[in-house]
């Protein structure tokens, strides 16, 4: 989406615990993206160019990414009625300004949380611990870190998130700088089967038609049953083009509302 916020809208009311489990609209257990440049279905949201997204699943409250500024990030989780404090694990994608730049907020906020991060990218504060290949947070949510040898932007290294559930498993991306098809891969081979749902950027955005369609058809081949484009693939141009490949099996991205997750029976 290219159009440009001119306003915030209104802080909503922190409340005192770390989620609105009062409201009988609250799944049990969600993803809820935090920051991004995608219109908002709830109040209070700040839309910015950066990328974060909050997982509630497994028992464990994740953030992935903290977006572009501290303010925005402090406001968005604010508008969500999460407490930072209540946030144990931070997994860092790649260490761009618009994936941690909220990051110094957190910190202050939370000195306790676990923060990983890919090998060898400078992140702010200390302690961080780097992730090789996979982390296993919880016996369903997991944290894969992927290489390329031809890095783009300088990154060559970049870690996603993987969600057992009962649906199938999720994949949550930021760029996808390792290649989308690396990634879906090496996800859909440690959850033991195809993907369900792919969501986050593959650097889409500005770029001509043919890239998304190569994106569409990696995803596709790998037999991906629905995607969610977001962050740096948010562009008109991409999403008619994978409404069009994926014969409407495209769910939009949207700033603040919670996306339920069905944890397996096992």
């Amino acid at each position: 989406m290219t159009a440009i916020y001119c306003c915030i809208l209104a802080l909503a009311t922190l409340v005192t615990t770390a989620h609105a489990w009062g409201d009988p609209a609250t799944p049990a257990n969600y993803y809820q993206v935090i920051t991004d440049v995608t219109h908002t279905s709830e109040e209070g949201f700040a839309p910015e160019f950066g990328y974060a997204v909050y997982i509630h699943y497994d028992g464990n409250d994740v953030l992935f990414d903290t977006g572009a500024t501290p303010e925005t990030l402090e406001h968005n989780l604010r508008a969500a009625a999460i407490d930072p404090r209540s946030i144990d694990t931070l997994v860092v994608s790649h260490n761009h300004p618009d994936h941690i730049g909220g990051i110094s907020y957190l910190r202050r906020s939370n000195p306790a949380v676990k923060v990983y991060a890919p090998p060898a990218q400078p992140v702010d504060g200390d302690p961080v611990q780097r992730v090789s290949d996979v982390y296993g947070i919880s016996p369903n949510l997991f944290v894969l870190r992927t290489h390329t040898n031809i890095p783009t932007v300088g990154i060559s290294d970049e870690l996603s998130m993987l969600i057992k559930t009962a649906q199938g498993p999720y994949v949550l991306t930021a760029c996808s700088h390792t290649g989308v098809a690396k990634i879906v891969a090496k996800a859909a081979a440690v959850a033991g089967r195809e993907i369900f749902h792919y969501t986050g950027g593959a650097r889409l955005k500005f770029r001509g038609v043919r890239d998304t369609e190569k994106v569409t058809e990696e995803l596709n081949r790998l037999r991906v049953s629905q995607v969610s484009p977001g962050h740096c693939s948010i562009d008109h141009a991409v999403i008619k083009t994978m409404r069009q490949r994926f014969n409407g099996r495209v769910l939009s991205s949207t700033l603040g509302q919670k996306i339920p997750l069905h944890t397996p029976e096992n």
